[in-house]
């Protein structure tokens, strides 16, 4: 039994050995492993050829840039403008100024005094404009200074481009432009079209006419009170150097026919009755006061004749072409209730649209026509039938290619009563705009679409009146 037992105590301490010799074993083979592990570990070295990337420098263009644009929106823009618009009104003014005092120069005290004004006024745009040539001088050198900084920026922002390897940056600009084009293009597809609307009958670009002022001159003629016929005017079309020109025809004493035009370089000679130009007809004088100067050249009823004439004011060449079946020689004059205008069968107006000519024909039993002129072979591009029989309108005009008529209403006031729109076709008889006179008979009356004036001939007197739009 004793021995039985030793053998088994023998036993299992030989066991125990045993197990902590496979631990030992284990133990190592784990502190190989992960010595073997630590290594096959990988290490990374960032190694940038041209050094790290400069966020400071970054930063500091930035600050630079925004300074820049503050500066050049204060002080580049800002005070010049305020002094252009202002020195725009005070020379708009003066403008004004100077044409109300060249239509209303008479010589007397008042006109010293408007001159005087004047003189003012000029001396005082001439301050503004050496105020501005100063600040504009400083604001160059400002300017000066900041493309010099924008340039230097631009040279550093190019020199950190370099570090942008993946062209992000050039991406970017692209994508940007991308995005502009297409905003732009959805912007457009989105605007909803404007709607065709209907013109207003007797309304054009800058509104329907409204009023006429008084008169804004009046002076007799320049070849006496026994010319109580006649014309004068501006070319609405005027030939180089012929655009402060003015022009006069009276007829002769027995208020037919005319045998030359008076030319005056500007209006303060046509006023003062200065230096002029008289250009004779060598054949087919004007018959009547309804001509009219466009595109150098005069257009008239031919003495005598249904035909409308032509004449150059630079080669004095006439042409002629017949009206077709126009009244002339009085068959349908313009009439007031008591008597009718002599020789006014053919009225010849200009406006916006060009030259034109009203008249009538017995096929229109008298009624107005309005036909649109070729100014070059006279023949008829447009013509319109109204329901205004031309005796009973005292004179007539266009503007807009709108046809409006007068009526005598007594010896100080005269009426436009009627309007005819070629553009719709409209006709009304209830205008009411009446407005003064100087003496009771007009005889010639045309718009003038350049200064939008009223030039009228009046028992021998040349008066000019201004139209009011809406």
């Amino acid at each position: 039994m004793v021995l039985l037992t030793d053998v088994g105590v023998r036993f299992g301490f030989f066991l125990i050995l045993i197990l902590i010799l496979i631990l030992s074993l284990a133990s190592a083979d784990r502190d190989a492993r992960g010595e073997a592990r630590a290594a096959k570990r990988c290490y990374c070295d960032l190694q940038m050829s041209d050094g790290p990337f400069p966020h400071q420098q970054l930063d500091e263009l930035y600050l630079i840039s925004q300074n820049c644009s503050l500066e050049l929106n204060k002080q580049q823009f800002n005070e010049p403008l305020e002094i252009i618009a202002y020195v725009d009104q005070k020379l708009r003014n003066l403008v004004q100024r100077i044409n109300e005092f060249e239509e209303e120069y008479d010589g007397e005290l008042y006109s010293i005094i408007s001159y005087r004004i004047i003189e003012i006024e000029i001396a005082e745009l001439n301050e503004l404009l050496n105020q501005l040539q100063e600040k504009c001088s400083r604001n160059n050198d400002e300017r000066t200074d900041l493309d010099t900084q924008a340039q230097n920026i631009t040279n550093k922002v190019d020199e950190l481009e370099k570090y942008d390897r993946l062209k992000v940056t050039q991406e970017h600009k692209r994508n940007i432009i991308l995005k502009r084009s297409l905003t732009s293009c959805q912007n457009a597809l989105l605007v909803t079209p404007t709607p065709y609307v209907s013109p207003q009958p007797g309304s054009c670009s800058f509104g329907r006419l409204k009023a006429v002022s008084n008169p804004r001159n009046s002076m007799l003629n320049h070849f006496g009170t026994s010319y109580s016929y006649g014309s004068w005017g501006k070319d609405p079309l005027p030939a180089p150097g012929k655009e402060d020109q003015y022009w006069l025809l009276a007829l002769t004493s027995s208020n037919r026919f005319g045998t030359k035009i008076r030319v005056y370089s500007s209006y303060s000679k046509f006023l003062t009755k200065g230096t002029h130009k008289d250009i004779n007809f060598q054949t087919h004088n004007p018959q009547g006061p309804g001509g009219v100067m466009y595109g150098d050249a005069y257009y008239y009823n031919c003495y005598n004749l249904d035909k409308l004439c032509k004449f150059n004011m630079t080669t004095l060449e006439v042409i002629s072409a017949t009206l077709p079946f126009a009244g002339f020689n009085d068959k349908f004059p313009y009439c007031t209730l008591a008597s009718c205008y002599l020789y006014t069968d053919m009225d010849l107006a200009t406006d916006e649209n060009g030259l034109w000519v009203l008249y009538s024909t017995a096929f229109s039993l008298g009624n107005l026509i309005v036909s649109r002129l070729n100014t070059t072979d006279l023949s008829l591009l447009e013509s319109w039938n109204t329901t205004l029989f031309k005796r009973s309108a005292s004179n007539a005009f266009l503007v807009c290619g709108i046809v409006y008529a007068t009526r005598y209403v007594s010896p100080e006031i005269e009426e436009i009563f009627y309007m005819f729109d070629t553009t719709t076709g409209v006709e009304q008889y209830n205008l009411k705009i009446q407005f003064r006179k100087i003496l009771p008979g007009i005889q010639y009356m045309n718009y003038n679409p350049r200064d939008k004036k009223l030039y009228v001939y009046s028992d021998a007197y040349v008066i000019s009146y201004s139209l009011t739009f809406e």
